[in-house]
């Protein structure tokens, strides 16, 4: 039963991501459900509809909006995810070591800030910008996923930081070392897996976002997941697209799915490491 269960699992999560691959190369699987199968004259293989092509992939890359598509959807996620840790690790380790009034307050409000309903942060950023004259921006953009992704780094890397033992922070603090010392030397080293694991998750979940690029971005910062899936036609303010059809745009979010499943694959042992970090102190 239990291999059961993690097989349909395993199909539910796989089989749109493998229809998706399917019609981006064209592959007509109707001759197998049909009852007529595949054929072979002499040694060539004759199989109806099942004559794989990789002409979509090929249209998708010779427009000129593919490439902006993923420059701006990187420019946005490695700025913010990069901004993010570079004042969320900092906070975490305080979260961590000290004890202040109100610290429970601010864990509950960076909980809320990734609970709460998506649109009451989107339409206050929508207004200001339109206000400010930032609307339609790589650096507003990259200020909206900077607000989304800080809460997770902060409660994330919190955690990996609670998981040290406490005798490795008291021995550091009766050598005499200072705040950043320990912070430096000490306890980044020991949660590099976490932090590794921390960056992924939030590069993921801004390249794949969707609803805050509907809303915040126009044709010069519009991002893969808006891109894609948002069709093609439009040519606003010079940025020149093309109308995909339906087997094109299958190939455009095949290409879309492949940096994160390729960072995830290359990086797999520091994401279980990291996600396990103090399971067996």
């Amino acid at each position: 039963m239990r291999y059961l269960v993690l097989i349909f699992a395993a199909w539910w999560v796989l089989y749109p991501i493998a229809t998706m691959v399917q019609e981006s190369f064209e592959v007509d699987l109707s001759p197998l459900y049909s009852g007529r199968g595949v054929s072979f004259v002499g040694q060539y293989f004759q199989g109806g509809g099942l004559r794989p092509t990789a002409i979509n992939y090929l249209e998708a890359f010779r427009e000129d909006a593919w490439p902006r598509l993923v420059g701006n959807s990187l420019i946005i996620a490695i700025s913010s995810v990069s901004v993010a840790m570079i004042v969320g690790v900092p906070a975490a380790y305080s979260f961590t070591m000290y004890k202040n009034r109100g610290k429970s307050i601010l864990t509950y409000g960076l909980l809320a800030m990734r609970t709460i309903s998506p649109f009451a942060i989107l339409f206050p950023f929508f207004i200001v910008y339109d206000q400010l004259g930032l609307f339609d921006s790589l650096q507003a953009m990259a200020l909206v996923y900077l607000v989304l992704n800080l809460p997770i780094v902060i409660l994330m890397m919190r955690g990996f930081f609670k998981d040290i033992p406490k005798e490795v922070y008291e021995a550091a603090f009766m050598s005499g070392a200072s705040d950043v010392t320990i912070l430096r030397r000490i306890a980044l080293p020991l949660v590099i897996p976490g932090m590794i694991a921390v960056v992924l998750f939030s590069f993921v979940a801004t390249w794949n976002e969707y609803l805050y690029a509907l809303i915040l971005t126009r044709a010069s910062t519009k991002t893969v997941s808006m891109g894609v899936w948002s069709g093609f036609g439009q040519a606003i303010e010079g940025f020149k697209t093309t109308e995909f059809i339906f087997g094109e745009l299958n190939a455009a979010g095949t290409l879309a799915l492949i940096p994160a499943v390729a960072i995830v694959l290359l990086i797999r042992k520091y994401i279980v490491r990291g996600v396990t970090l103090g399971a067996a102190k």
